[in-house]
């Protein structure tokens, strides 16, 4: 088994990085997320926004929250606050609501694009302080416009009108609109077909979704050559042990068990796409690598291991039929696979995406109208 790493690219680190949007007078767009932490669909965000609104955008991690350096944004004239992708907007008091708010009380003005919301029936009954607090920044905001259908649904119970955006990351779709090229699809290391993998922590029975994990991999091994993407560092851990349960240990693996390669993959959305077009299906747990999977053009299964796996599909026409739920059942997802290998155009989802993308690209540049700078975004105009 092999295990491969990327080189660290963060964009949000290092003096440089705010350097830049000190000094670059175009850059009056703070796009606020989860960056810098290893989770490669919190990265893609950062991605897709720097694609979209070229030369304009400066990421800011949670962790900034320096007084110093806030008055230092705000005095460097950057009165825009993008809250892009990620289920940000949830019951807990992360963080990042404090910052939110200091920067909009500081006067910054604030749009939501893209946004996921994650509250319990619990916390919007009893109207928890986070509930409180999102309903009025986001009543404050000049723009609301949320990941999928689940989440403006839940914006209303707040009393906010809200627009259906779809997932953030459909901006990386290359081809905005019908005519998206088909997946490069590569042979296996061994000529058999390949197939593409993502596992990690469930937030469930993990015991049980490792092992079920590990005997689907087991079966995959047998007859298709694996890649298996881990997408956010701390599951590793996780992935690790499910292949070594599929008997894919390390040093230890027989001539049959040679067709399995580990890639990691926390800050470069577009090095995962590249890898993901070498597979013929994809199964991922995690919504951006089974998403951006999608978004590629590969025909896909994602795991719906929390709410957001469906708020991100409903935008697609919901598609049931690419959602698998947990606990994990085994034989239904190698019925899947082995459907989507057969017959792969039905899985296929990147049209739509390219469509949804396009519509996306016409909001941004109505929010923010000088979004072209001196570059083209990869979209072109809509």
């Amino acid at each position: 088994m092999q295990e491969t790493y990327p080189s660290r690219t963060s964009r949000t680190r290092g003096a440089g990085h705010f350097a830049r949007f000190v000094l670059d007078r175009r850059r009056d767009i703070e796009v606020f997320g989860w960056f810098g932490y290893g989770n490669l669909g919190d990265e893609a965000m950062l991605v897709a926004a720097e694609e979209a609104l070229p030369g304009r955008v400066i990421g800011t991690r949670m962790a900034m929250r320096v007084p110093a350096l806030t008055r230092l944004l705000w005095q460097a004239g950057r009165p825009e606050l993008l809250v892009a992708g990620g289920t940000l907007i949830n019951g807990g008091t992360p963080g990042w609501l404090d910052y939110i708010e200091h920067r909009v009380a500081q006067g910054t003005r604030i749009s939501f694009m893209g946004t996921g919301m994650a509250f319990t029936e619990e916390e919007i009954a009893h109207k928890a302080p986070a509930w409180t607090r999102w309903a009025r920044l986001m009543a404050q905001a000049r723009t609301v416009h949320l990941r999928g259908p689940d989440s403006v649904a839940m914006a209303a119970r707040m009393g906010i009108e809200a627009q259906d955006f779809g997932d953030f990351a459909f901006l990386l779709h290359e081809n905005a609109g019908p005519g998206a090229a088909p997946p490069l699809v590569r042979s296996g290391m061994r000529g058999r077909p390949r197939i593409g993998l993502n596992f990690g922590h469930c937030l469930g029975d993990q015991a049980q979704f490792e092992a079920a994990a590990a005997r689907l991999v087991a079966a995959l091994g047998a007859a298709y050559d694996l890649v298996v993407h881990v997408v956010v560092e701390k599951d590793l851990g996780p992935t690790r042990r499910i292949l070594a349960d599929a008997g894919f240990a390390g040093g230890e693996r027989s001539p049959d068990r040679a067709g399995l390669v580990v890639e990691c993959h926390y800050d470069d959305p577009r090095r995962f796409m590249a890898s993901v077009r070498g597979c013929e299906a994809y199964l991922g747990l995690k919504l951006h690598a089974a998403g951006l999977a999608m978004v590629a053009g590969v025909p896909t299964q994602m795991i719906a291991y929390k709410p957001k796996a469906r708020d991100f599909m409903r935008p697609l026409g919901g598609r049931e039929d690419l959602l698998l739920d947990l606990p994990l059942d085994t034989d239904l997802a190698l019925a899947r696979i082995e459907g989507m290998l057969a017959d792969p155009q039905p899985a296929r989802v990147s049209a739509r995406i390219g469509a949804i993308a396009a519509r996306q690209r016409a909001v941004l540049n109505r929010s923010y109208p000088l979004g072209l700078g001196e570059g083209e975004s990869r979209l072109g105009t809509a």
